[in-house]
């Protein structure tokens, strides 16, 4: 085998390793940063179903999402769900993320992956992309916000979906779809 071809395997072994958290598997804690460069424990923002989603200031497809991903917010928010909004682009900095969220009127706070440790750890690809974690701590969802860009092409709410399923004490229907959006620009991993 060459040099090359080792090296490859190497490094897709190391990234196919990464993700530690999986549909049906347990979120352990894990940090995040504040737009202020301060550490957060997860476990401060979490409550008894959190939904994680990863999103961009950039990507047009994460951003045809603000109005869809505040009024998820506003509406799960009362019902006790924990929201944590996730900035993993390495092209992304605090500051942008901090001035995108004030222009397009988030009612969130959004949380910086610095070196996208932690949608390393999801997997996470695409932004938006989300994560529903139950009581339990368990991932009962992963995938997509709903099926399309356009508002007025949607035919399943899939969050919703889930949020609804997971408050009622049901299982999900559909608990993976497929994300779809903007590649999340990660930091580069030596070897």
């Amino acid at each position: 085998m060459n040099r090359t071809l080792a090296v490859s395997l190497g490094l897709l072994a190391g990234i196919l390793s990464a993700q530690e958290f999986k549909l049906g598997s347990q979120v352990t804690d894990f940090s995040i940063q504040d737009l202020d460069g301060q550490p957060v424990a997860s476990s401060t923002l979490r409550g008894p179903i959190t939904v994680v989603t990863f999103i961009a200031t950039q990507c047009p497809v994460s951003n045809s999402y603000n109005q869809r991903m505040n009024a998820i917010y506003q509406d799960y928010s009362s019902k006790g769900v924990k929201f944590i909004f996730v900035n993993a682009n390495r092209t992304e900095p605090a500051n942008e993320v901090r001035e995108h969220a004030k222009r397009v009127g988030f009612a969130f706070p959004v949380y910086k992956d610095a070196d996208n440790v932690l949608a390393d750890r999801f997997d996470a690809q695409v932004t938006p992309e989300s994560y529903l974690i139950d009581s339990a701590g368990i991932i009962r969802y992963h995938g997509s916000i709903d099926d399309s860009q356009n508002e007025s092409y949607i035919r399943a709410q899939r969050l919703r979906l889930a949020l609804d399923a997971v408050l009622a004490g049901k299982t999900v229907d559909q608990a993976e779809t497929k994300a779809f959006g903007c590649g999340i620009k990660r930091v580069r991993k030596s070897i």
